[in-house]
């Protein structure tokens, strides 16, 4: 390693050429943050390095990397800099980076696809990433025109046209660019790059105006990863391609140095705009109340980007997984994200005020539909708080409430809140559309998850688990009181499981709702557990396992389909299960059990919920082959009958969105009038 000294706690440049890389570096450096540069061989520039803590890697060395990484001490990750996409056999891959490449087929993926892939990497490892855009203030394309000269109007039917093609070819993970001419494409941004791609342009372009190169954000692009870039050099390729400006997606493309920029574009006499980006596009307003929620929403956020092309706006409230699809909640998740009827009455004066904020923020930014995604408790408030303000903005409910497990008189109620009600089942519809709600079954969405395609080899081999060990899956639940009171229990389970099996390996998938509680409540185990995060490693995990104590949820179906033995249990606070009783009218707490009408599963509720219950009732399924081929063989069936023929349920949801807001599938193309935007 060189440089000069490590970045424990700081942050890591994952370094690619050009000058953000050290931009970066120097705002860590003003910021007083620890930084390590890790350079690429072939990529990274040398100066980036110098007189910075930095190690030189090459690009298919990914255990390599991984290994400096934490050597480095490092917390977060930022992935910045311009890097030409090798081929396989440039690759060179060390035996860590040749897993990788096995497992997501590499050639089959495009650019945001492979980083994506590479991205979950970096995330199973516990390393967090950022964005370049959240060290550099201010570095985000601003709307309006930088510099002097603006774009005539023929230049804005030419922008026009290239936000068009650029925001399709986005869509199909090809390029971030096009460059337009009088109408014409004159060339689209492949793996050669911009600069290529500006120098293909210049050699096609026609006699007359310039012509202009537009340069977007990927619909459904996690940008920590990979926004389009320009600068002053991108002004001077723009200028020896004769082109006459360059437009960029403001608020979703970086300007490297604006002033430097604008200076040189006026001196080249080429105008640079920042575009209002999709300011025109439909807004979708969402709102999940819990992890699950979150999961829910992001899928249907990719579905609604994919349906239009991009051309859409996300607000609202949601977790990580709407995040990384674009959504910038209004609060964090964790506030609302309580269940049981005795833990929420202490949050009730907090819970509702965030009410009020989210109907208040609905009503002001007006958008085309809102959305709200199961955590009936909040959203139904929500829903009486738009209703008694007569707003018109169409209400869609995601999730139906269990009325078939509580109360089908509640159904009554229910349809007087939403305009519109997606099922996850399809036996639900019926209850809602007698009471003149229309209602539509979307399918469930554990079909969409990743369960069950999970690489249980590469987990172990990453986590230094054997392939002969015994591992379990510990799922406490995604809230904070299930948690606190399931993970004892677990516990203690684990300690009777491991006197049978000395060899036991206890991985516990988590999300950001509790991974601080549960990171503080395992610490002092005597054998901690492996803790993973992020959707992928959690399927990593299932993958792994021999099988698993969970909490009731979804999580029961998500093992299902993962094809793992598992065994719930659950306790909730006296009130709460007092309460439940006497509202409560289905035998079963899994669904799997209620759609068998008998007990498929193991289920341990509340003074049944005992150690020795759990850990003998897993113990036999992990251990006995005809039980666990019963077991496997009973709940595939149950799961078939529950979630229906549906594969890409996020889609027929996302199409039920669509006609509630009154939004065409297929984008139209629009003038982007952009003669009366300020300067940038």
């Amino acid at each position: 390693m060189d440089g000069n000294g490590a970045a424990q706690g700081g942050i890591g440049i994952l370094a690619g050429g050009g000058a953000l890389p050290r931009l970066l570096v120097s705002a860590c450096r003003a910021q007083e943050k620890p930084v390590f540069v890790l350079a690429l061989e072939g990529y990274t520039d040398a100066e980036t390095v110098e007189g910075v803590a930095h190690a030189w890697v090459r690009l298919g060395a990914l255990g390599e990397a991984f290994r400096l990484l934490k050597e480095a001490g490092v917390a977060e990750v930022a992935f910045a800099g311009a890097m030409k996409r090798p081929s396989l056999g440039n690759l060179r891959p060390d035996a860590r980076g040749a897993a990788f490449l096995a497992k997501i087929g590499m050639q089959a993926l495009g650019d945001d696809g492979l980083l994506r892939a590479i991205s979950t990497e970096f995330q199973a490892e516990g390393l967090r990433l950022v964005g370049a855009h959240e060290v550099l203030a201010g570095i985000l394309a601003k709307e309006g025109v930088y510099g002097a000269l603006r774009p005539s109007a023929e230049d804005e039917a030419d922008i026009a046209r290239g936000f068009e093609v650029a925001k399709g070819l986005g869509a199909l993970d090809v390029g971030q660019g096009a460059v337009v001419q009088q109408g014409m494409v004159l060339a689209v941004e492949g793996a050669e790059g911009t600069d290529r791609m500006l120098a293909r342009s210049g050699e096609l372009r026609r006699e007359g105006r310039g012509g202009v190169l537009v340069k977007v954000c990927k619909p459904g692009q996690d940008r920590r990863l990979d926004l389009p870039t320009v600068g002053a050099a991108t002004v001077e390729a723009a200028a020896a391609a004769g082109l006459s400006g360059i437009a960029v997606e403001a608020g979703a493309a970086l300007v490297i140095d604006a002033a430097a920029m604008a200076v040189r574009a006026d001196a080249l006499g080429l105008f640079v705009v920042g575009l209002p980006a999709v300011a025109n596009a439909p807004l979708i307003y969402l709102v999940a109340g819990e992890p699950s929620g979150d999961v829910l929403g992001a899928r249907l956020m990719r579905a609604l980007k994919e349906r239009t092309g991009g051309d859409v706006r996300f607000a609202g409230v949601g977790g990580e997984s709407m995040a990384e699809e674009g959504l910038a909640s209004l609060f964090p998740q964790s506030e609302i994200a309580v269940m049981g009827l005795a833990e929420v009455i202490p949050r009730i004066p907090a819970v509702l005020r965030r009410v009020k904020d989210v109907a208040a923020d609905i009503r002001a930014k007006k958008p085309a539909v809102a959305v709200t995604i199961d955590s009936l408790g909040f959203n139904g408030r929500v829903a009486k708080a738009l209703i008694a303000a007569k707003s018109r903005i169409p209400r869609v409910h995601y999730v139906a409430p269990m009325v078939w497990a509580w109360k089908p008189k509640r159904a009554e109620k229910i349809a007087r809140l939403f305009d519109h009600l997606m099922c996850l089942l399809a036996f639900e519809p019926p209850y809602f559309t007698v009471h003149g709600l229309a209602a539509t079954a979307v399918g469930h969405p554990v079909v969409e998850g990743g369960a069950g395609r999970g690489d249980g080899a590469d987990f172990r081999r990453r986590h230094g688990i054997a392939p002969s060990d015994t591992v379990i899956c510990l799922l406490p639940g995604s809230r904070r009181n299930e948690v606190t009171r399931m993970l004892p229990v677990f516990r203690q389970a684990v300690e009777l499981l491991r006197a049978r099996h000395p060899d036991l390996q206890v991985v516990l998938p988590t999300v950001a709702t509790v991974a601080a509680e549960v990171a503080a409540a395992t610490r002092a185990w005597t054998r901690p557990p492996h803790i993973v995060h992020g959707e992928t490693e959690r399927w990593n995990a299932f993958a792994a396992c021999d099988g698993a104590l969970a909490a009731s949820g979804t999580v029961s179906l998500e093992l299902a389909r993962a094809r793992r033995p598992f065994v719930i249990g659950y306790r909730a606070s006296a009130i709460s299960v007092w309460l439940a009783k006497r509202m409560i009218s289905i035998k079963y707490a899994t669904l799997l059990n209620h759609i068998s009408n008998r007990m498929v599963v193991p289920e341990f509720i509340q003074e049944a919920c005992t150690p020795r219950a759990l850990a003998e009732a897993l113990d036999r399924l992990i251990c006995e082959t005809a039980a666990r081929a019963a077991f496997l063989a009973e709940t595939d069936a149950a799961l078939a009958e529950l979630v229906g023929p549906n594969p890409r349920p996020s889609l027929a949801a996302a199409d039920v969105v669509l006609r509630a807001a009154g939004i065409a599938p297929v984008p139209a193309a629009a003038h982007m009038d952009v003669s009366s935007l300020p300067s940038a």
